[in-house]
């Protein structure tokens, strides 16, 4: 299959000319431009599902021209039924894997590892992000500034997209060329589809493998400009918490700021940092004895954030380990709680072959309602060098420093070097890895962490193993490490057959083990998962998996207030089972049920989930899990409850609203954050926020804060 997939790449032509015009085109999806008819066309698009190394079974063409100042995409995407072409989704970056897309790929800098990347459905919602590793990092939190429109007709649908060359990053002096692929993905038959060939036998990243694009030329008049880009903002709102009975108000402003020192090498500054239209984090209930991982969502650490991730590699589908750095330790507490930002620097880019980036962030001195956290600095340095043709090896330097020493360890001065490696020595086998070393003055036993990866993957059957090891005082401070004096061992095996009956497409079935031991070699944690994964033509998903776990605890850990699980070894049985359906359909249901043993007793963990389309702009969904706990102990017999509402409502791809609401019994809290944005030109958004935090649960439901905020940006190049 691999074979006949590469066979298809070199017969074909991998190059495409990109056309120079001096016409500025209005972004319609229409096509109708008359350079648009003398441009080269890319097609030949190859299957990647469900039949790979197979031409697509509907016709994609690609055209690429562009001016100074923009690079122009225009895609005719023929379909013989377009009344089937589903296209619901209009909000600016919702995922569109359930959608008719189309996407692009662009290795601005050919370096085979990195890339920038664009999607867009048949009505035009906006997608993008940041590739980084070829899939080791993903950041489609990332907004660039770029246009796009898309049209349906009897041939199927178009569209067009304007990316400005200053949303990009690029060496205008290299005469190399991009990297470059595209993709389709037909949403009914769930076929993908790329010009530049992509195998299975490359994981489950594998469109993200930058290496094997093919090569965009002809951009020599592209103008990188953008030499300053500005974002002032403006924000009033009032703030109520009811256990100060004194409404608050508020009118501020800030700036962030990208400077391009070379077409490579940016500076970016902060002054006043906000992030008032950040969605609220999703609950979640812990039943485990140790943090538990939240997402960063905030704009200025987002971009490039990939360069500073060094850590424990997981898959796409798997929760996150180890990180030395997690920005999320910036500018918020442990609880949540927001530190006012004072204002940072951040330059990041390329020279040569070598990436460097560097940031220095300070927040203000903050009164919470158990301590006074000092002003603090945030710094790092980071270098990786590009090595043979997909390797890579680097280094970095965390140091975190108050401006007075805090009463809690959290608040004390922390430094961390690392250096990290990354050797791709096959087509799908890897080795990576990193050593660290942390400094903390309050800390004097063993302060290193160490983890190597290395895994082959095929389409038929993978490999994966992973060693870790962290001393018990091994100290990150600006990074999420929620375990340490241990040493993990994961060894993880399956095969993957493609039946081509009964509606499968495809089967995984493995065996997934883990072996963790505290710094003495006594059991702290083992855990033995099996059992089938299928994956449906249609997009359902069926699972059923058997776990054996034995937990060492040579101390109690508190498994909800004033509950604690005794010291002692515990071994227990569970099985999982869940069904996830085609998410595509207008409703769509996901159903995961867990049961077993649990600590001397039992849990029993029911999650059901909705997802409806009542109306091609309005997207609705409910999620309940519950958890039935008992445990022979006192205050062990407990029951948790958590609803998650989410709903959108777009009035266009530039203006929509979103509600997100949770009730959760564990915390006996409601939580409601409403965001209406229009993006009233490309990079210029307004923003109106509601939050509300209220008693639930048997309680009167009293209220405990309320705000409202009203912000806006005007993104603007003076030059």
């Amino acid at each position: 299959m691999l074979l006949v997939t590469l066979l298809l790449a070199t017969a074909a032509d991998t190059r495409l000319e990109a056309r120079f015009t001096e016409e500025i085109p209005r972004i319609d999806g229409r096509l109708d431009d008359a350079f648009w008819s003398s441009a080269p066309v890319a097609t030949g698009f190859v299957q990647s599902e469900p039949t790979p190394g197979e031409p697509a079974e509907r016709e994609t063409e690609v055209m690429v021209a562009y001016t100074r100042d923009y690079l122009l995409i225009g895609a005719r995407l023929r379909d013989d039924e377009p009344a089937r072409i589903v296209a619901t989704e209009y909000r600016r970056d919702a995922l569109l894997m359930s959608e008719d897309n189309f996407e692009v790929f662009l290795d601005t800098f050919r370096d085979r590892r990195n890339a920038f990347y664009f999607a867009t459905n048949a009505v035009g919602a906006r997608l993008d992000g940041l590739v980084r590793g070829e899939g080791a990092a993903l950041n489609f939190e990332w907004d660039g500034v770029w246009d796009v429109a898309s049209t349906v007709d009897d041939r199927g649908w178009v569209v067009e997209m304007a990316i400005p060359f200053n949303t990009l990053r690029f060496d205008a002096s290299s005469d190399e060329g991009w990297g470059v692929n595209f993709g389709r993905n037909v949403a009914r038959t769930r076929e993908e589809s790329y010009w530049s060939p992509i195998s299975p036998d490359w994981g489950f990243s594998a469109k993200y493998r930058v290496s094997a694009y093919r090569e965009l030329h002809g951009l020599g008049r592209a103008d990188p400009g953008g030499r300053v880009k500005l974002k002032p903002f403006g924000l009033e709102g009032a703030r109520r918490d009811y256990d100060e009975p004194d409404d608050e108000l508020e009118l501020t402003g800030g700036l962030d700021a990208k400077l391009a020192l070379s077409s490579a090498l940016n500076l970016d500054l902060t002054v006043n940092t906000d992030f008032a239209q950040v969605e609220s984090d999703q609950e979640q209930v812990n039943l485990t004895r140790y943090p538990l991982f939240y997402p960063e969502k905030r704009e200025f650490f987002l971009e490039n954030a990939g360069l500073f991730r060094i850590g424990e590699v997981t898959r796409p589908f798997e929760p996150t380990q180890t990180l030395l750095f997690f920005s999320r330790q910036i500018g918020l507490s442990e609880d949540g709680d927001e530190i006012p930002i004072e204002g940072g620097a951040r330059l990041t880019g390329r020279l040569g072959r070598t990436e460097v980036g560097a940031f220095h962030i300070v927040t203000e001195e903050t009164a919470l309602e158990d301590e006074l956290v000092p002003q603090t600095s945030f710094s790092a340095f980071r270098v990786k060098q590009d090595i043979f043709s997909r390797s890579s090896v680097g280094a970095m330097l965390l140091q975190k420093e108050p401006a007075t020493e805090g009463e809690s360890s959290g608040n004390g001065a922390n430094r961390v070097v690392a250096a990290d490696f990354q050797l791709s020595y096959a087509e799908n086998a890897e080795v990576q890895g990193f050593f660290a070393k942390s400094d903390t003055p309050s800390l004097g036993g063993s302060d290193h962490g160490a983890a190597v990866h290395a895994n082959w993957v095929t389409d038929a059957a993978s490999v994966y193993a992973d060693f870790a090891d962290f001393g018990e005082d091994f100290n990150s401070e600006m990074g999420f490490v929620p375990r340490t004096g241990i040493r993990k061992y994961r060894f993880n095996t399956y095969w993957s057959p493609r039946p081509r009956r009964l509606g499968i497409r495809q089967i995984y079935v493995g065996n997934d083990h883990v072996y963790v031991e505290d710094d003495e070699g006594d059991l702290e944690t083992q855990t033995n998962l099996f059992g089938p994964y299928v994956v449906f033509d249609n997009g359902s998903i069926l699972s059923a998996e058997w776990l054996y776990e034995a937990e060492g605890l040579k101390e109690p850990f508190e498994i909800r207030d004033d509950v604690d699980i005794p010291v002692g070894d515990y071994r227990f049985n569970r099985f999982n089972l869940g069904f996830m359906g085609d998410q595509s359909r207008r409703i769509a249901a996901n159903v995961t049920f867990s049961g077993g043993g649990f600590y001397g007793g039992t849990l029993q963990s029911l999650t059901v989930s909705v997802d409806t389309k009542p109306h091609p702009r309005v997207r609705a969904s409910v999620s309940y899990l519950r958890n039935d706990v008992e445990i022979p102990i006192e205050g062990g017999d407990f029951i948790t409850n958590l609803v998650v509402l989410r709903s959108v409502v777009a009035f266009s791809p530039n203006a929509f609203v979103r509600a997100l609401v949770q009730f959760n019994d564990d915390s006996n809290e409601a939580l409601a954050n409403v965001l209406f944005r229009y993006s009233y030109r490309p990079g210029s958004d307004l923003f109106v926020v509601y939050n509300e935090e209220r008693d639930t649960f048997g309680g009167d439901s009293a209220p405990r804060n309320r705000e409202l905020l009203v912000k806006i940006t005007f993104y603007f190049v003076p030059f």
